[in-house]
């Protein structure tokens, strides 16, 4: 049933996007539709650091065990199964591994990229014999679950696609960037061109609008920084699914909540109204994560690093860290 609604989505919404002059690589796309449907339903949510009496082991534990690699295999093998629980960004994460392991039939990552793929979580193996773990914006893992344009500055990074955007304003006088900054009204905001132009497979950030439900204006902030009487991202990290009329369908692991051990990768769906602002991100050219081999599990990107407790980014910066003019 899942797998048929991917497919679905994907017919009815690939056209749109082509016809409007951006790039797809439908190769791609199928590829992550497939990953997806290789995840299992829910298998919980959950981002503690040490395992409870609800989860025999952290999302951490749970994305190593699934990343298999030893220093004779040029591949590693990616077994969904053992990816429980999660969170969003391991979701994500995932399935951008299960995709290009799915994609790439001829072998154009080498060795070197998947070993700098592997999520370095803090566990010593043959790989990681120090077993040193990576902060946001660190080495691959790192940048994939950072805040902000996290996947769409890794992408970048590697030539490996584009990202484009969209931002409904901010809605309080403390958080606008300049004084003729305006919150744009519902229609306006869903009259917005990128929900045309997405398609099914495309990385999704979602900033979450919580002005009308929890009175909070956080949707409007890139990034943490250290000031805790400011207001501070409320972002989630998903898989496009598609729209239909001003419904968004995504697939991420989705959470929390009272029962965190029901919740974990699943479909889940909002109301374009509850998204302050977005940031789209399309792989194009998937050969491009070979140059994760120059990626190495310590470099650093300052400016996701920076989002992780210590500043925030202004909507330019977010700009320009994605190459968009």
């Amino acid at each position: 049933m899942r797998r048929a609604l991917a497919v679905m989505m994907a017919m009815l919404c690939l056209a749109g996007a082509a016809s409007a002059g951006d790039k797809v690589n439908k190769d791609w796309q199928r590829a992550v539709l497939a990953a997806i449907d290789a995840f299992p339903e829910q298998g919980g949510y959950y981002t503690g650091g040490k395992p409870n009496e609800l989860f025999a082991k952290t999302t951490w534990r749970g994305l190593h065990d699934a990343y298999q690699m030893t220093s004779s295999d040029e591949r590693p093998t990616f077994d969904p199964i053992q990816a429980q629980p999660s969170f969003c960004s391991s979701a994500t994460y995932g399935v951008i591994i299960k995709a290009l392991l799915i994609w790439d039939t001829k072998h154009k990552i080498k060795r070197e990229a998947w070993v700098n793929m592997k999520p370095y979580v803090g566990i010593a193996d043959e790989l990681n014999p120090e077993g040193i773990g990576q902060d946001d914006g660190v080495g691959f893992w790192g940048r994939a679950n950072a805040n902000g344009p996290s996947l769409g500055v890794l992408v970048r990074e590697l030539g490996a696609g584009y990202s484009f955007t969209a931002y409904r304003g901010a809605k309080t006088e403390r958080n606008k960037e300049t004084p003729d900054e305006r919150y744009l009204t519902d229609d306006e905001w869903c009259a917005q061109d990128v929900w045309q132009r997405a398609v099914p497979g495309d990385l999704m950030k979602i900033f979450w609008n919580r002005n009308e439900t929890r009175g909070s204006d956080s949707g409007a902030i890139i990034g943490c920084d250290d000031d805790k009487t400011a207001d501070q991202e409320a972002g989630h990290s998903v898989i496009f699914m598609g729209c239909e009329g001003d419904t968004v369908t995504y697939w991420s692991s989705n959470g929390p909540g009272k029962h965190p051990e029901q919740m974990g990768y699943s479909m889940g769906r909002c109301h374009k109204t509850a998204i302050q602002r977005v940031v789209f991100t399309r792989i194009t050219r998937p050969e491009r994560f070979n140059n994760v081999k120059k990626m190495a599990p310590t470099d650093v990107n300052a400016y996701l690093s920076y989002l992780n407790g210590k500043r925030h980014s202004t909507t330019a910066e977010l700009l320009r860290q994605l190459g968009i003019k």
